[in-house]
């Protein structure tokens, strides 16, 4: 029988678990790494599924399991409920989408469970460097017109140093939209322009994290896209990296794991703009609601 919500008593690591979830649907595993930003983090998987457990009796995040056996197996992930949306939001918040709430697509899973994964190792090599980690902004929540057409990244978000703050965009590719084709709605040559005409007129500089997932030849093509699509040979818009590359990196945002269009190794960070000391204060990305003025 679920417990009533006011008999939970919801304790600040709660509250951490419920703002990753709000980020996107996390397994046991995601969760016990991610804890390591925590304030208090978890001691093993164990403790996580207890408190997931009790969280779910309240209400507040819901379950499924996987369908893909690839990255592991078909381990179970969480995400919130409505009730549990709104006790982070306040009790008038809309969902962020009309599936927010629903079990994910046997389709969308392989690509939900990858973005996952980077968001997780990103936001904890972020936070052992000492880099706060801002303004998230979840799948699909930020939309970038150009002109009568827009994209809408995977994620976003952005890492502050010392005297300056870097933007990021995300688009995870899984290998089944085209390269080449200025006709397709879901071409990497569209969105290679789409990109180069949104920092056009913008005022704020980014770059578009380009993560694939399945061959790095992949990769390749898509940078080699990117070089001969650009409309300023000059500027650096799009980073390079396979996921696996990125996991299995020590310092995935300091280190040169990615490439740019012209086949140079880079950090999402240098190294020499590093020397903000790392807080006392635990680093969980807030998410942005309303995004678009907070990036560009």
């Amino acid at each position: 029988m679920p417990t009533s919500p006011a008999r939970t008593r919801l304790t600040p690591r709660d509250h951490e678990i419920l703002s990753a979830l709000d980020r996107c649907p996390l397994t046991v595993a995601q969760l016990l790494a991610l804890s390591v930003t925590f304030a208090d983090r978890f001691a093993s998987d164990s403790r996580v599924r207890g408190r997931l457990q009790a969280l779910r009796s309240a209400g507040w995040i819901q379950r499924w399991q996987y369908a893909t056996t690839d990255r592991g197996g078909a381990p179970d992930y969480y995400k919130l409920t409505l009730a549990g949306y709104r006790l982070l939001h306040g009790e008038g918040a809309e969902p962020p989408s009309k599936r927010a709430f629903h079990e994910i697509g046997m389709a969308h899973q392989h690509h939900t469970r990858c973005l996952a994964e980077f968001i997780v190792r990103t936001a904890v090599a972020a936070d052992a460097q000492g880099l706060p980690m801002l303004d998230f902004c979840r799948e699909n929540s930020l939309r970038l017109p150009i002109g009568a057409e827009a994209l809408f990244p995977d994620c976003a978000f952005r890492l502050r140093l010392p005297d300056q703050s870097l933007h990021f965009v995300v688009e995870l590719d899984n290998g089944s939209e085209r390269i080449r084709s200025d006709q397709d709605v879901e071409s990497w040559e569209r969105k290679i322009r789409l990109y180069e005409a949104y920092q056009n007129q913008s005022t704020g500089r980014f770059r578009v994290l380009v993560i694939t997932t399945r061959s790095r030849d992949r990769l390749e093509r898509i940078l080699r896209a990117a070089s001969e699509l650009s409309s300023n040979p000059q500027r650096t818009l799009f980073y390079g990296v396979h996921l696996d590359d990125y996991l299995h990196s020590n310092r995935p945002v300091t280190e040169p794991c990615f490439r740019d269009h012209r086949g140079r190794a880079v950090a999402l960070v240098p190294a020499l703009q590093l020397s903000l000391p790392r807080s006392g204060a635990p680093t969980v990305p807030r998410v942005a609601r309303a995004a678009s003025s907070l990036l560009f």
